[in-house]
């Protein structure tokens, strides 16, 4: 395989990232065997290279995660390498991508594919197949968040190249976000569409800093996106009554005590990891030590029979810290928090181009982009074990390793 080869395969590869996303069966797994397949043929040659100080740094917090899903899985033998091995087997493909980076436009050409695929999906198993809520082919849960993941990335690309597109693209990318974020509405995820508090904030700054003179039309666009978001959820009967479910849930457990609700369950996972957080704070009670634990204190009465279904707290966070201790709550948030800073946005990052440039609008797309991932995670966290899933792990990981090496392969091509 030469390097013409490779950066073609890197580029298919980050194509089809976003392109099958969940509307094909493990749609993220292919790009990933892609990625692996040219990382193992060509290793004599990237080994041979010396990677950046941040592609070392962002080995070194995808191995840490690895080893800590070992110790997070209560699967037996080989199976308890499931979701650690993912973490793992990503270290050669970033590899392989920092030494042939993928073209800078292949990933964004994905994006409106998959949220067309995901939202026309979520439409026939909601209206068609008269499911209660869209679910693609994993949950509701994990479906909804990465549409909605899709979605803000499709809003980014629009945003960016807005001025410098024909209008079929305009239209097509509009629609492409508009299906992405109806297949997150239909799914009913409560918890992603709360990622949006964050995300549009954090749009604001970025606009704030690079186009402050933009800032005025920017508040006024979000406000009217914002409004309609709000209508929708509120007028339409299938996600008021999600909604009101959300508000009656929350009220009864605060009241009452009512913990045999989908949200009841929640709030009393985490008062229950607040407690044993307290009694070993540093090591953690290791995962079978927490399934035991919980189960003597439901058999004991202090918590209702709901929580023995649910062997992992709702937050990435506290799941992490109450079975492997401190340490585990500090790597990820070193994770979301490095990333986060990898691509952070700033008029110092961008000075490699000149401003409104191809070159430049690529550029910002692609940090804008990875920047979205960590943030949404972090939302996406507080109430779902999100890195349990396949889909989670391997759609943070080579999101972000794509998003990464073609920023950096752009980089290198104006410094060169």
């Amino acid at each position: 395989m030469n390097s013409t080869i490779a950066f073609r395969l890197a580029s298919l590869a980050a194509f089809l990232l976003p392109a099958l996303a969940l509307w094909v069966p493990s749609g993220y797994s292919y790009a990933a065997v892609l990625l692996l397949l040219g990382a193992l043929c060509l290793a004599p040659r990237w080994l041979r290279r010396r990677p950046e100080p941040e592609v070392l740094w962002l080995a070194a917090l995808f191995a840490g995660m690895g080893c800590m899903w070992f110790l997070l899985s209560l699967d037996p033998g080989v199976a308890r390498w499931d979701k650690g091995s993912k973490w793992l087997l990503a270290l050669p493909c970033l590899f392989f991508l920092a030494a042939y980076p993928p073209r800078p436009r292949a990933f964004m050409a994905g994006l409106p594919i998959g949220c067309l695929g995901m939202g026309a999906l979520a439409a026939w198993q909601t209206w068609g197949q008269h499911l209660p809520r869209a679910e693609g082919f994993t949950n509701a849960i994990q479906w909804g968040n990465t549409a909605l993941l899709l979605a803000c990335m499709t809003v980014v690309c629009v945003v960016v190249f807005w001025r410098v597109r024909p209008w079929p693209w305009r239209l097509g990318m509009v629609l492409a976000a508009l299906a992405g974020l109806g297949g997150s509405l239909l799914s009913q995820s409560r918890g992603g569409w709360l990622a949006l508090l964050v995300v549009l904030p954090v749009w604001l700054l970025w606009v704030a800093r690079l186009r402050p003179h933009r800032l005025r039309h920017a508040l006024t666009t979000l406000a009217a996106l914002a409004l309609m978001l709000v209508l929708v959820l509120g007028l339409t009967p299938r996600f008021h009554g999600r909604i009101a479910l959300a508000v009656s849930e929350i009220s009864g457990y605060l009241n009452t005590g009512q913990g045999e609700t989908s949200l009841g369950v929640r709030l009393q996972q985490y008062e229950l990891a607040a407690d044993m957080i307290a009694h070993k704070p540093w090591l953690g009670w290791g995962a079978h030590g927490f399934v035991a634990e919980m189960h003597r204190r439901v058999e004991a009465g202090s918590y209702g029979p709901a929580m023995l279904g649910y062997p992992e707290i709702h937050n990435i966070f506290l799941d992490a810290w109450v079975k492997v201790g401190i340490l585990g709550l500090l790597l990820q948030l070193a994770l979301l928090g490095y990333v986060l800073y990898l691509f952070w946005p700033s008029p110092g990052r961008l000075q490699h181009w000149r401003e409104d440039s191809d070159a430049w609008r690529d550029a910002l797309a692609l940090r804008a982009m990875g920047c979205l991932v960590p943030v949404c995670y972090l939302m996406f966290g507080m109430s779902q074990p999100f890195f349990n899933h396949n889909s989670g792990i391997m759609v943070f990981a080579f999101y972000t390793m794509v998003l990464w090496a073609a920023l950096r392969g752009l980089e290198r091509g104006a410094r060169a």
